[in-house]
């Protein structure tokens, strides 16, 4: 029995990423990277799934969108590849996910498709005219919350006119 679909911790989906990317051939992600294929594998998961994949919402900064959790845990990278997980400041505990089959093909799909890509880059596909970065940075500023539902018909407006049909 498959174990019903839910959203999962910023950080634990940051940890999968991290984990997952060597075996899918993305090496030395940085923060800025790691921020960007977050919210990509969150907005793609929403195009298929009513369930969103991360259950905090992401933020609008001027690089582009951001889960602050995520941030705060490993700013201290700087513009270096991210060498170590997320943890729990209390426990030292590492977030992790228990991602479904289809969560882990969606995120596994998004690293395939925008692993391998400079920081820069997702920044530019995160900054899409009309997407829900620019309408969220436009309409109410910098650090202002993507709305989910922007995401969601953003994400499903892409698949159908790339015609795919489910990850």
């Amino acid at each position: 029995m498959t174990a019903p679909e839910r959203s999962q911790d910023a950080r634990a989906v940051a940890n999968y990423i991290l984990d997952r990317a060597p075996a899918l051939g993305v090496e030395k992600l940085t923060i800025m990277q790691l921020l960007k294929l977050v919210y990509l594998s969150h907005g793609w998961s929403l195009a298929f799934s009513d369930t969103p994949l991360v259950e905090q919402t992401p933020q609008a900064w001027q690089y582009g969108p951001v889960y602050p959790q995520v941030y705060r845990a490993l700013n201290h990278f700087g513009g270096n590849p991210v060498t170590d997980r997320v943890t729990d400041r209390l426990t030292g505990a590492q977030f992790y996910p228990s991602l479904t089959d289809y969560q882990k093909r969606v995120v596994d799909a998004v690293l395939k498709s925008y692993g391998k890509k400079h920081a820069f880059e997702l920044s530019r596909i995160t900054h899409q005219d009309g997407g829900p970065w620019e309408k969220a940075f436009n309409s109410t500023g910098a650090y202002s919350e993507i709305p989910e539902s922007g995401m969601k018909e953003h994400y499903r407006s892409l698949a159908k006119q790339r015609g795919i049909a489910s990850i």
